[in-house]
């Protein structure tokens, strides 16, 4: 109901301010007709037999079968702005549920270099430019977003404000997560003063004192016919568990050759405890010439406290033909023993058809195949990908 309520209030806002409005949507789904895993026996010495099995989830979140609507508006001098998006889950079992990624934003540009947003809602502009394989899950060797190379600005009740000094420049501050003030409970801690710092915190809902910890600051520059760099701060609020981190981001796109796109990034976990930084190095790669398309990506992670290293690299190659595109998926993963254990790997393999039909219908339908290890089964998976928006 509040949905529906919060898109009357910016449709009739829309109106009031003689706006454009653009609305969208879209539906995607899974559907798994077959899946097999064979048998196997695990670490502890137990042994599975193999099993068949079919089911269905999601392309984007693996809660199940989605649908989002999008509705955006802006007045006629193009520096006021608003969207809502909502996105409806339908999980294994029970009804749909309203979660995810909904939004609901604002926007005012004062002056052509400067803007304010407040809301919840994410911002791409400097996010890392290669992505993830939809067929790498089932694969069974799993591959993260392009968060890895550089993460984009993720507002959660949050206030962020760009600034364009000079073209090509972007310089990007926010508040990521800003609590909602409940005076009514009377019973609840008072803030915790600095420093913060390894500070257990056992409530804090009637204060924003750890906002300033979730602050993010970042930085981007074109450079004319090279490329992109650029540079974050992300910080966090204390946590109970004693856990918190910050982070810094680092990375360079290349894009200076055509055809070619690099995207290298580098990532530094600043632990609020006496635990060491931990550090992660991604490198995306795209290549295309003509209806040939190769992509891939290596990410690793260095532990800073006597953990494991971890190494993930995928390539997918593709090939348009007409109105199909052949793609062909190739996986492994990599997390280095610890002691007398012995490192895990997990190598998997997949080939796919995708086809766009008219409008922004997508189809893609193929096999995926995941190898056996030591204390892995082999996995044989025919996914389905359905996609529909507007």
């Amino acid at each position: 109901m509040k949905k529906i309520i919060f898109a009357g209030l910016l449709l009739g806002a829309a109106v009031a301010l003689q706006a454009q409005v653009t609305i969208g949507g879209s539906v995607d789904m899974v559907v798994v007709p077959f899946q097999v895993v064979g048998s196997y026996e695990d670490a502890a010495g137990v042994e599975h037999d193999a099993v068949m099995g079919t089911g269905m989830g999601g392309i984007g979140h693996t809660g199940g079968p989605r649908i989002r609507l999008d509705a955006r508006a802006v007045n006629a001098d193009h520096n006021i702005g608003m969207r809502l998006r909502v996105q409806a889950l339908a999980p294994g079992s029970g009804g749909p549920t309203f979660a995810g990624e909904n939004f609901l934003q604002a926007w005012w540009s004062p002056l052509d270099q400067l803007r304010f947003d407040v809301g919840r809602f994410d911002d791409d502009r400097l996010r890392g430019r290669i992505g993830d394989d939809e067929m790498a899950k089932f694969t069974q060797v799993g591959i993260g977003n392009q968060d890895h190379i550089f993460s984009r600005f993720r507002m959660r009740n949050g206030l962020m404000l760009s600034v364009t000094p000079v073209d090509g420049l972007l310089l990007v501050g926010g508040l990521r997560q800003l609590h909602n003030f409940d005076f009514g409970n009377a019973g609840a801690t008072p803030p915790i003063p600095p420093p913060y710092d390894n500070v257990i915190v056992v409530n804090n809902r009637n204060d924003n004192a750890y906002a300033w910890r979730d602050m993010t600051f970042a930085a981007g520059y074109t450079i004319a016919d090279i490329g992109l760099i650029r540079a974050q701060f992300i910080g966090s609020r204390p946590n109970a568990a004693n856990t918190a981190r910050d982070d810094l981001e680092f990375a360079f796109a290349l894009t200076a050759v055509d055809g070619l796109l690099l995207d290298l990034g580098c990532t530094i976990n600043l632990f609020h405890n006496d635990r060491s930084a931990d550090f992660g190095f991604s490198l995306g790669a795209r290549f295309r010439a003509d209806a040939l398309e190769i992509i891939g990506r290596v990410d690793t992670h260095i532990s800073g406290n006597d953990g494991p290293f971890g190494l993930n690299a995928h390539l997918w190659p593709s090939f348009q033909m007409g109105s199909t595109r052949a793609i062909l998926n190739f996986g492994v993963n990599f997390v280095e023993g610890i002691g007398d254990a012995d490192a895990d790997v997990t190598i998997g393999a997949g080939l796919s058809l995708m086809r766009l039909f008219v409008g922004a219908t997508r189809v893609r339908g193929g096999v995926a195949f995941a190898f056996p290890t030591d204390h892995r089964p082999m996995v044989f998976t025919i996914p389905l990908f359905l996609e529909y928006s507007f």
